[in-house]
């Protein structure tokens, strides 16, 4: 079996090789990073090429290329024509995109001053992510906050109860469902629909993935995005929320990271009643969780180490949220 996955596999590189010089690039080398992304070596230089399964989603992603590369300098990495002047190039039932290799490291969330330009490149491609166009606009969908999360929130619950893992885990597991229903039941319904119906209007548009692996720096002051995958149109604070989350785990949930990124717009937020209240749901335990259920023993263990390592900071940091609420109310 393994003989013939490498005979398919090398069959599979050969035949992709022999397509992309029928258009037009002069290949000197190629490796797949994934199924879909290749890495593609030229003489006129490097390429990243990504395949779609479906050609209307490959070109809903070179649409929305297009609105960045109107900027002299585009925070997403955009995609380009192949040397032939195509722009999606059709092998192995899948659609390829085309764009430059951006050459950099992902950014280190361990790193102070990498978290602090982590947080102004997503200031600077919020500032390029106000669509004012419905051509573009139409492309991508919206969503409920609160109904994302009441969805996410419910899979853990069901997940939860099928796997017993162990008494100490089981506690945690019910800790954690309790702070996501404690924030659900705060979040004011109203507030976050009036918020996500005037991003709409305005054409705010979300990365939606503000992963690490996601940021490129390029340079010592350049850091772009790249991943078009969940662009969609809802408040740009929804990126900072998503950030915070990303970042606090590795900072043991020290609130001082958050004061170190020299963001007015984020200690403005850090002030209201619903961002705070927000911070509270796990949502990232719960993504974790319940992708490591599905995934198995070895990607539970993993989850179970790191819960059990960040619980107590972020129980201390959720205590300090909920009296501060608690005061305010």
């Amino acid at each position: 079996m393994k003989n013939k996955e490498y005979r398919d596999g090398f069959k599979r590189k050969r035949l992709f090789l022999s397509s992309l010089t029928g258009k037009g690039l002069d290949v000197i080398s190629h490796y797949f990073v994934k199924y879909n992304v290749c890495i593609v070596e030229t003489k006129a230089g490097v390429y990243v090429l990504k395949g779609f399964s479906r050609k209307d989603e490959c070109m809903e992603q070179l649409k929305l290329s297009q609105w960045y590369s109107q900027y002299d300098h585009p925070m997403m990495g955009v995609y380009t024509t192949y040397p032939t002047g195509k722009n999606v190039h059709y092998f192995d039932h899948m659609y390829w995109g085309i764009m430059p290799f951006y050459k950099g490291d992902e950014l280190d969330l361990n790193d102070e001053k990498d978290v602090r330009d982590g947080i102004h490149a997503i200031r600077k491609f919020h500032a390029q992510s106000v669509y004012t166009s419905d051509s573009y606009l139409s492309l991508l969908s919206s969503y409920s906050l609160i109904e994302k999360w009441t969805k996410r929130f419910n899979a853990f619950k069901r997940n939860s109860k099928k796997h017993s893992i162990s008494a100490e885990m089981d506690e945690a597991f019910q800790e954690m469902i309790a702070w996501g229903k404690w924030s659900l039941s705060q979040l004011n319904r109203k507030e976050l629909e009036r918020m996500e119906q005037e991003a709409q209007e305005k054409g705010e548009v979300c990365h939606g993935d503000v992963a690490p692996h996601n940021f490129m720096r390029r340079s010592e002051d350049d850091v772009i995005l790249i991943d078009y995958d969940l662009f969609s149109v809802v408040p740009h604070d929804y990126d900072i929320l998503q950030y915070v989350n990303r970042v606090m785990p590795y900072w043991d949930w020290a609130p001082s990271i958050l004061q170190k990124c020299e963001d007015p717009e984020l200690v403005a937020l850090l002030k209201k009643k619903w961002f705070l209240t927000a911070l509270v749901f796990p949502t990232d335990l719960y993504r974790e969780w319940n992708r490591a259920f599905e995934a198995g023993k070895e990607q539970i263990k993993e989850m179970t180490i790191f819960t059990e390592d960040d619980l107590s900071y972020r129980r201390k940091f959720i205590r300090r949220i909920q009296e501060v609420i608690s005061k305010k109310s």
